[in-house]
């Protein structure tokens, strides 16, 4: 187990003073990313060695609202660790431990060379700790829908969302999946998938659909080869739902 104190900043949260969804994927990327920085398989080590973890889906679920002023831990716990995959469980508490977040995550370590998973050295898994997995259920990692799109933007890549590994920043997609969420409703619990990798100067086209309460917001290439594809419920609604 690795962990973070923080505090939640102004200039993170949106205009209900609230952390979007957008703020709590940095937070759990920079606490996975931290844990890395605090052995000797650093950010810079990763680079210099053309080496890098790349998060391949989220499931998200939000207990209560994150507002600006609160002071949170972010922790995250490295499961099922094996050749080129690792799992990684993580909560947001506040100071007195009451739940704002819990998600579950799939990761994998790639060859930026080739470009291609690669094996994860023994010694890595050894460094990070590798936990029991969580009892708590996050359901099925893919998502699964076939209905009808609405095609809704056409962004093109630009410097803005590049990271360092040269694509576009996990945190991008969901931000701009969060803009066209917005009107959609409150949810509480959601999937995120990332695909194939946005580059400089790629056309994303945003496509959003909808099925039994839940809402899907699909980022593609303009041949519509997926990047990202995110779901999103409110759990709440659908097991009142399920229950009348």
């Amino acid at each position: 187990m690795y962990e973070i104190q923080t505090r939640v900043g102004f200039s993170t949260t949106d205009e209900n003073l609230r952390l979007p969804l957008t703020g709590i994927i940095n937070l759990l990327q920079d606490c996975a990313t931290f844990h890395s920085q605090d052995t000797c398989y650093t950010s810079q080590w990763l680079k210099e060695n053309h080496r890098a973890w790349f998060v391949t889906d989220w499931q998200v679920r939000l207990h209560k609202p994150i507002n600006m002023g609160d002071n949170v831990t972010v922790r995250t716990y490295p499961y099922n660790a094996r050749g080129m995959l690792a799992s990684r469980y993580f909560t947001i508490t506040d100071w007195n431990e009451t739940p704002f977040v819990t998600a579950n995550s799939l990761w994998i370590y790639m060859d930026l060379d080739k470009m291609a998973p690669t094996r994860t050295p023994d010694e890595m898994f050894s460094t990070y700790g590798v936990s029991a997995p969580p009892t708590e259920e996050f359901g099925k990692r893919k998502i699964q829908f076939s209905g009808e799109m609405e095609t809704l933007a056409s962004i093109r890549v630009d410097e803005t969302m590049i990271d360092s590994n040269s694509h576009v920043n996990n945190g991008k997609y969901v931000s701009i999946a969060e803009h066209f969420l917005s009107k959609e409703g409150v949810f509480n619990f959601f999937r995120i998938e990332y695909r194939n990798q946005a580059h400089l100067g790629d056309q994303m086209i945003v496509r959003r659909g909808h099925e039994e309460g839940r809402v899907y917001i699909d980022i593609t290439d303009d041949e519509n080869t997926p990047f990202m594809r995110l779901e999103a419920v409110n759990e709440d609604r659908s097991n009142t739902g399920s229950n009348a």
